[in-house]
């Protein structure tokens, strides 16, 4: 009885751990297939491609991203909530906000915003692909308390958003860079003057938040002889209220883009936001290309960015797109890729258990079972 019991239950013990194999093997080979996926309400519009998920917000240009499958995921934050409009009265080609003289608010309170195209599709160069956008004419507003309007519809404002399953070529002033499909989005806008006023050049301001303890940023900047550097910064700290003038250049490097990393306290880098070096300016006789400086503060919460765009008085129109995204590296990866990874080990995990399961339960039938030497009757009979 204890021979047949045990090999019931190491019939039963090994059954289970090849239906576990079997299915968690199927759900890896499963997770190859990729699938851009859309939905749209309200408050924003969701992309789902494959590790990759992406929220754009419908109030303002407002992108929430995340790894998809990592239960531990942070989400990101890349918005533009303004931009402002002044004059570079120190003369060092950076932005200070006492030198802002209008402001140009973009968040619903100021802005009607209109979904102004949806288009999802596939292509032999893209693969599926999702782009988004969204415009609205924007107003100029006197920097201070009162808000009081200067300017209304003083330009068209246009934000567009693209999502590929393969890797796509972007064009920039400067020349080409390539960015990854899946896990990358490229991000750009496009500023329409209907009105002139007489100011140095635009700002866009863009502010950059990580959750969790993905509080450190990672700045890529050149040096004034040539190379580059990276600087560590704290999104904990409030700059505006330990240093009287609070923004730093963002030094430039010679490469297409300019990069910032999202990163946890520990040095691992999750997440990204890169720009580009030149804009587009067009004008009444020619287009042409601007450099766009930058710089930057910290909140407390997150990175402030102003990204200054020059402009004179024949300027029609301003061009400039950035890209966003996260790095399978600095995630746990997905429960597919862990259990291709470690298949075997769970294998011989589940054979030790196994195992000792089995032991356990002969010796509890041994015991459990009667001995001749115990037998009633015999005690009895040598007894008399």
């Amino acid at each position: 009885m204890a021979a047949a019991a045990s090999k019931r239950i190491l019939a039963a013990s090994l059954g289970l751990a090849m239906l576990i194999a079997s299915t968690m093997v199927s759900s890896g080979a499963g997770a190859e297939e990729y699938e851009l996926s859309v939905s749209l309400d309200d408050a924003k519009i969701n992309l789902h491609s494959g590790n990759f998920s992406v929220a754009i917000t419908r109030d303002w240009p407002r992108v929430i991203f995340k790894h998809e499958l990592d239960p531990f995921s942070p989400t990101f934050e890349v918005s533009c909530p303004r931009m402002y409009l002044f004059n570079d009265t120190d003369g060092d080609g950076i932005f200070d906000l006492p030198e802002a003289e209008f402001t140009v608010f973009l968040d619903s309170n100021h802005v009607n915003w209109n979904l102004s195209a949806f288009e999802q599709d596939y292509s032999s160069q893209y693969g599926q692909y999702v782009v988004v956008g969204m415009n609205a004419f924007v107003h100029a507003y006197v920097v201070g308390e009162n808000e009081t309007l200067v300017v209304s519809d003083w330009a068209q404002l246009s934000f567009w958003f693209f999502l590929a399953e393969e890797s796509v070529v972007c064009e920039c002033p400067g020349g080409t860079y390539v960015i990854d499909g899946k896990t990358q989005m490229r991000m750009n806008f496009t500023l329409r003057l209907n009105d002139y006023l007489d100011v140095d050049g635009v700002v866009l301001e863009q502010m950059l938040q990580g959750g969790g303890s993905t509080n450190m940023f990672q700045l890529v900047e050149g040096f004034p002889i040539g190379g580059t550097t990276t600087t560590g910064i704290s999104a904990l700290v409030d700059e505006r209220e330990v240093e009287a003038d609070y923004a730093h250049e963002f030094r430039e490097t010679s490469d297409l883009v300019q990069k910032t990393r999202f990163a946890k306290e520990d040095g691992v880098v999750q997440a990204f936001y890169f720009w580009e070096t030149e804009a587009m300016m067009d004008g009444e006789a020619s287009n042409a290309a601007a450099l766009v400086n930058s710089s930057y503060f910290t909140t407390g919460a997150g990175m402030i960015l102003h990204s200054i765009l020059p402009m004179d008085n024949h300027t029609t129109m301003v061009s400039h797109g950035s890209t966003m995204g996260i790095y399978e590296s600095g995630f746990i990866g997905s429960v597919s890729d862990w259990i291709r990874e470690y298949i075997i080990a769970f294998v011989i995990v589940c054979g030790v258990i196994v195992v000792v399961s089995l032991t356990l339960a002969a010796r509890r039938l041994r015991r459990k079972a009667p001995r001749l030497d115990d037998n009633p009757g015999e005690d009895e009979s040598k007894g008399s």
